[in-house]
């Protein structure tokens, strides 16, 4: 709560009560509370108290609450993120790598390949072949 005297109090709710008349005043019914006012309302909530200001400019108290808590200090506003796409290739294996694949379908039927040189068998096809995808 404020030590102010109350024409600090008086003044600063008078100007969040214009700020609501004029958008009261403007024709749109179902429309929101614009974030500026709402930012006005938790601010003099945060020096006078929610049930007061809730209740000298008419607004409910719990969402008064709610943008009082979300206006908090250290709160940041969240970041928009875009997602990107990135390729990434692998690296070309050595030629000289030997390397055992064992492959096994559904029904239980198994194919185990060994190859001395990884880097020329083309192990798409393969898997291909041996899946039938």
């Amino acid at each position: 709560m404020s030590n102010e005297n109350g024409d600090g109090v008086v003044a600063e709710l008078e100007q969040v009560r214009g700020a609501l008349a004029a958008w009261r005043a403007t024709p749109g019914r179902g429309q929101r509370i614009p974030d500026v006012v709402w930012r006005k309302a938790a601010r003099a909530a945060k020096r006078h108290g929610l049930n007061p200001v809730s209740k000298a400019l008419g607004l409910d108290y719990s969402c008064l609450k709610r943008h009082v808590a979300e206006s908090g200090p250290g709160r940041k506003k969240p970041v928009e993120l875009t997602p990107t796409f990135v390729e990434v290739t692998p690296e070309a294996p050595r030629e000289d790598v030997a390397c055992v694949i064992e492959m096994e379908k559904g029904g239980g039927t198994r194919m185990r390949i060994c190859v001395k040189s990884a880097g020329s068998v083309d192990w798409c096809r393969i898997k291909e072949a041996f899946l039938g995808a």
